[in-house]
Order: structure tokens, then C-alpha cells, then sequence
């Protein structure tokens, strides 16, 4: 038959067609060299052609076990030229100079480099005071880029009480310490300024609690329901600018303290003439039948209330009325007596309590009135308005929990319930929160979304990078942060569709959970994404249950971690956490890329029993009668301990993983309950060092 007769309906049913493969581009050194020197890729952003040099360039050797007891490491400066670590007393802080990925100048085998082969201690910075204990979870880089910003606490011996700075303040968070954020200079080590704060409750880990735009630093004080604003100098000088939640404006306590003098000279007039009654407040005590709702034309608020004043306030008046009569707090003023609320006055007495009845604050108070206005307006016969109202009591009981900065004058405030704002991060997950964009400039807020909100959610996906990497991104185009995320990645945006998926569909789930746990990572912390090109998902295609971009502690398995190509889906190199054959520290495993997919450890194929990867697990230990014998599952992240013949303990494996932002190295972090602590280097040496 000729095959010029051959039509293309007889192509097309034919049982077995020939269909060309597809044609894979090269990923080697020098293709990618070749291509950047004759610009055939001039379509692609500049950035991302760039990291695409990373698909030849990647980690082939580890070092496992490397000696750092001396030091907890915590991350990389944006720069790469320094290594942030914390002493294992929690009293310094460590400045190491990396050296360089490829280690020594001298020709050394693998297996004799050490942690200061690679880095070199340039500083360490002691903590003034004795009590105080740095946080491992927290260390932020200024945007310039010159110095890092670090967090010390303190318990605190008072109680609750003591730290009511505003009549908005908690009075339900038991545990409050003393917070101290140092600046610390890179190049010479020392503290260039510090701010405390005391008898509050701010959440530094992972930096939930604090937000950074280039030189703006918020802090989000719980205890006091406010955000305090400071300004980052060159120098590295703080600067304290204003308070967001009992004040909105600058000036709002000097605007209040002109009221108040005045109220005190017409106190003292009135006092000084015989005919008149004495007035306090702007009300006489001696009348019965007076309007409490003109108090509120005299009655001011400082900034720190008086210990002991003469008359204090009703503190009352400005809280929210409780509709049940059995609860705690203080009684609807419709019910009030006259005779009792001129007693409360005159003794100070005040019996209210958290969270039956709420003070509004500043900020609260603009959230009531921009709900209030928006269910007034809307057109659909005062539903909204009704719902409003039925809905006052829970809307004000909302606390302020997280924040974050936006651009220079715009914050995402998140506001939840009180239950959330002190119980475990992991329950607040499915309830109701509202989201607050705020103006700080204007003191107005612009909109506000619930946790559910599907217009919210499709913001936050047309927008991610902005929310993740907000820290750098006036920093210069030099110093901009990149990270993978659902708004410039589509492989991030498919991850995130499939979570979606899978709790619209679950048991207990729908569409309104699924939303919720879409944005359950906002507000978003800061630096909380690690620059390495590496885990960019648009280069390469890893299991994120294992190793992610976040800072946070993933699973350990015992299995090694496999990156492939986006492009061509080829197993590139993979990352070995354990040595196959439980080797000691100072140890190397190549983890090259091998033919057929098959590991390339030294250690060869793994039997029925043995330690490779196809065996079923690793008996450590003697077997004597007071031995203890371990059984590392190597399909699990356990490890089960049997000790004295006694009952399996069964204990978690954690990785951290601190990857360099340009060179190929990085260093994994292996926790596990009552055993030390793991520190491997996943470095990248020459073809030719690898036999």
C-alpha cells in the first residue's frame, strides 16, 4: 500500500498510531548558558529566566550529623552573607559569615567538613537582662537589609488587671510577660535600640503577632487591644509614631485633654457659686431625675486612667448592654436605678466583667458604625438593618487578633472571636472572623469581609503575592522578594483548587469551610516564605507534606525527598534526611540523580531487612537484655523505642528546613522528642568529586 494513499480517517482508526513523543528541552548547564547568551527566552520574565538556571545548579552531596551544639540556626539574611542562630540558653544571639557553598579552598574529602568550614562566627550579642529568654521563632531583617530585629520575654508577676492600660483591655489573659524587641546591627553586632512592652500578650511566634513593610514595624498588643506603629531608621533607631484601638487619630489625647481642662474650670465655677448645686461630670448628684446620655458631653477618657481617682467614671455606660439577666455583667440602663448608679459613681464601683460586657474602643467603635451604615443602605426592606441588630452583641465582642501591612498606609485587621484570640491556633481555624481594611492615615475603614466571603477569597487569589511578600517590595527591584504563590503561579493556584475540592466534598465540610480554610493563613506573617528557587513550584515538582517554602516544622520521613522537573517531569536530585546506613556525623550521602529513578546512595540496593529503601525498617541496638532496641519504620515518620522490654513508645519527627536565597545549599533541622538535635548540609560539589 503506498503511504501517499493513506488518508487520515485510516490514521485515525488504526489500533496502534505512531505519535512522536514530545520533545523535551535540555536542562543542562550548558543549554541554558547557550540560551541566556543568544536571548531565546526573551518573552519570559527576567526573574524567572534567571532562576531557571537553578534547574542545572541544584544540592548533590549531604553531610549528615554536622556538629552544631552550640548554636539553634534560624535563617538566612535576604543577602546571603550572614546565618542568623540563637545560643542553646536562649541568652545570644550568633552572626555566622558564610563562606561559600563550595566549602574549604584546600581539596578535603566530604566526609571531614564541618560547620565551620562553611560559616565563620562574626558576632555575639548577650541580652542585656538576666531574666529574659529570646524566642527561637523569631527574627526579622529590616528591609535595607543592615540589621535584624529579635524578640526577649519575660514572665511577668502581676495579674491580669495590671495591665489595663485602656478600659478596652482584656482582663481574661492570665499569662502576660514582658516583650523586648532588640535591633541588632549585622556588621558589628551590637543592640542599636530596643522597645518593651510590659504586662502584655503579643504572639512572636512565627511572627503572627508583628507585621514589617519596609520601614514601618506594627505590633499587635492583645492584652490592650491596640497596634502599636513604629518607624525603622536607617540607623536602625526606633521611633514610636501611634496606637491604633482606644485613640484612631495622633492627636486624639491632646484633643481629649482640652476637654478635660475645660470640664475642670467649669467644674470649679459651678463649685465656687453658693446657689448653685455641686456638679460633677457635668451632672448634679443631687438630682435624681437626670439623663445619664448627656454625661458623654464632659465625660472624657485619658490615656492611662488614674489608680485611684476621686470620682471615677461609670464604667458601665460605655459598655455594650447584655440582654441575659443571669450573666455576669453589667444591667440594661432602662432597669438601672437611679439611687445605685449615683452610689457606683461616688464609691468607683464598677461590676462588669469580660467578655459579658465589652467597652468600644476607637477602632470597634468605626467597625459598628461601617456596618451599621452599609445594612442601612442596603435595599433589600431592612433584613440587613434587623440582622445588625440581632447580631450587635456578638459584633461587639470582637477582639482585634492579627494584622498586617498592606502598603503604607493601608492594614488588614482581623478581628475573632475572644475564644480564638487565647485558645490553641489550630481551633479558630472554622470560626467566624471579620477582616478589616483600615486606613491609617484617614482612621477610616474602606471594607470588611467575613472568613466565608467568596469575594474575599477571589481578592486573596488575584493578589497573593502582595499579601506574601509585602515585607520587600519597596526595598528596590534588586531586593524583591519572589515566592510561588496562587496569584503568579498556576501550579500553587491548582494545589490550592484541589484543597478547596476536597473540603467541599468532605463530611463535615461545604463551601463556606472551604473558604474558611482558604484564609485561615491570613493575615499573612512576615518573611514566613523562604527565596530560594528551589521551592519555586513553577522549576520544580516536590511533596509539600514533607519540605515547603514556609518556616514552619514539616514531618520527617525517613524516605529521601524527591524534586523533579516542572518541564520534563525527570527526577533531578533528591534530599537525604537519614544516612541509609546509619552512619555517624561527619557523614556523606550522594543524592544524585540515577537512571531509571533507583537511589544513588552509597550504600547500594536495600534488602528484606537492610537499611535501603526497599527494606522494611532498621533494628538498632544490641539486643542485650538492658539494651533498648529501636525500629525506624521507613515508610512513617515515627520512631518506635523499645526500652527494657517494656511498652512501644512511639515519638514524632520534625524537619525545619533553612535554604540559601542564591546558592545551592541548604541545611535541614531534625527534631525529635528527648533526642538532640539533627543538623544536616545539603551541599553541591563538582561532577568529577562524585566517585
Amino acid at each position: 500500500m503506498d503511504p501517499m494513499d493513506t488518508s487520515m480517517e485510516d490514521v485515525l482508526t488504526c489500533p496502534d498510531p505512531y505519535i512522536p513523543p514530545p520533545r523535551r528541552p535540555k536542562q543542562s548547564l550548558l543549554a541554558s548558558l547557550r540560551s541566556r547568551e543568544l536571548g531565546l527566552n526573551r518573552r519570559r520574565s527576567p526573574v524567572i529566566e534567571a532562576r531557571r538556571m537553578y534547574q542545572s545548579i541544584y544540592p548533590n552531596t549531604t553531610i549528615h550529623g554536622v556538629d552544631c551544639h552550640f548554636s539553634n540556626l534560624k535563617r538566612f539574611t535576604p543577602c546571603g552573607q550572614y546565618l542568623i542562630g540563637m545560643s542553646k540558653n536562649q541568652r545570644s544571639v550568633h552572626i555566622y559569615r558564610f563562606k561559600g557553598s563550595g566549602g574549604p579552598s584546600t581539596p578535603r574529602p566530604i566526609d571531614g567538613l564541618g560547620f565551620k568550614d562553611f560559616f565563620e562566627l562574626q558576632h555575639e550579642t548577650v541580652v542585656l537582662k538576666e531574666a529574659e529568654m529570646l524566642s527561637k521563632d523569631f527574627c526579622l531583617v529590616t528591609a535595607n537589609g543592615l540589621h535584624i530585629i529579635v524578640a526577649a520575654v519575660t514572665p511577668c508577676t502581676g495579674g491580669p488587671s495590671d495591665g489595663r492600660s485602656y478600659p478596652c483591655s482584656l482582663n481574661c489573659i492570665s499569662n502576660l510577660d514582658t516583650f523586648v524587641f532588640y535591633v541588632i546591627e549585622l556588621a558589628t553586632g551590637k543592640i542599636v535600640d530596643k522597645r518593651e512592652f510590659k504586662n502584655e500578650h503579643i504572639t512572636i511566634s512565627y511572627h503572627s503577632g508583628v507585621s514589617l513593610y519596609d520601614s514601618l514595624f506594627a505590633v499587635m498588643l492583645v492584652q490592650s487591644q491596640a497596634i502599636q506603629i513604629i518607624h525603622i531608621k536607617n540607623n536602625g533607631k526606633l521611633v514610636d509614631l501611634h496606637r491604633i484601638g482606644w485613640f484612631n487619630h495622633d492627636d486624639d489625647e491632646l484633643e481629649l485633654a482640652r476637654y478635660r481642662d475645660f470640664n475642670e474650670q467649669y467644674i470649679a465655677q459651678r463649685s465656687n457659686s453658693t446657689s448653685a448645686p455641686y456638679y460633677h461630670n457635668g451632672f448634679s448628684v443631687k438630682d435624681d431625675d437626670y439623663d445619664a446620655r448627656i454625661k458623654d458631653r464632659f465625660d472624657v477618657f485619658s490615656l492611662a486612667p488614674s489608680a485611684v481617682p476621686e470620682f471615677a467614671p461609670d464604667a458601665s455606660y460605655h459598655l455594650v448592654p447584655t440582654n441575659s439577666g443571669a450573666t455576669v455583667g453589667a444591667a440594661s440602663r432602662n432597669m438601672q436605678a437611679h439611687p445605685s448608679y449615683i452610689t457606683q459613681i461616688s464609691y468607683g464601683q464598677s461590676h462588669h466583667d469580660e467578655p459579658h460586657s465589652q467597652t468600644i474602643s476607637g477602632i470597634k467603635q468605626r467597625l459598628m458604625t461601617f456596618l451599621f451604615r452599609k445594612a442601612f443602605n442596603a435595599n433589600d426592606g431592612g433584613a440587613a438593618l434587623r440582622q445588625f441588630h440581632l447580631t450587635f452583641q456578638q459584633l461587639a465582642s470582637l477582639v482585634m487578633w492579627r494584622m498586617q501591612f498592606l502598603d503604607e498606609s493601608t492594614m488588614l485587621i482581623k478581628f475573632g472571636k475572644l475564644d480564638c484570640v487565647i485558645g490553641r491556633p489550630a481551633d479558630s481555624t472554622f470560626q467566624t472572623a471579620f477582616f478589616v481594611i483600615y486606613n491609617i492615615h484617614t482612621t477610616q475603614i474602606q471594607e470588611v469581609y467575613d472568613n466565608a466571603s467568596e469575594d474575599f477569597l477571589r481578592i486573596y487569589e488575584s493578589y497573593a503575592d502582595q499579601f506574601c511578600a509585602i515585607a520587600y517590595s519597596t526595598a528596590g527591584p534588586h531586593k524583591r522578594h519572589y515566592s510561588s504563590t496562587c496569584s503568579n503561579n498556576i501550579y500553587t493556584k491548582d494545589l490550592l483548587r484541589k484543597t478547596q475540592f476536597g473540603m467541599r466534598h468532605a463530611r463535615n465540610g461545604g463551601s463556606a469551610q472551604a473558604v474558611k480554610r482558604s484564609l485561615c493563613v491570613l493575615p499573612v506573617s512576615p518573611q514566613s516564605f523562604s527565596d530560594s528557587p528551589y521551592f519555586d513550584l513553577s522549576l520544580f515538582s516536590y511533596d509539600e507534606k514533607v519540605i515547603s517554602a514556609t518556616d514552619r516544622q514539616r514531618p520527617c520521613q525517613d524516605f529521601p525527598i524527591k524534586f523533579y522537573l516542572r518541564d520534563s517531569g525527570e527526577l533531578k536530585f533528591k534530599i537525604q534526611l537519614f544516612h541509609p546506613n546509619g552512619g555517624t556525623s561527619g557523614s556523606s550521602f550522594m543524592t544524585t540523580s540515577m537512571p531509571g529513578g533507583t537511589p544513588g546512595g552509597v550504600g547500594g540496593p536495600g534488602g528484606p531487612g537492610g537499611p535501603g529503601l526497599g527494606g522494611g525498617g532498621v533494628v538498632i541496638g544490641t539486643g542485650g537484655p538492658n539494651n533498648s532496641n529501636s525500629y525506624i519504620n521507613n515508610n512513617s515518620n515515627n520512631t518506635i523505642t523499645n526500652t527494657n522490654n517494656g511498652p512501644l513508645l512511639r515519638s514524632k519527627r520534625f524537619a525545619t528546613f533553612i535554604a540559601h536565597p542564591t546558592e545551592p545549599f541548604l541545611i535541614s533541622v531534625i527534631h525529635q522528642h528527648l533526642q538532640p538535635v539533627t543538623v544536616n548540609f545539603h551541599i553541591r560539589i563538582p561532577d568529577s568529586d562524585l566517585v
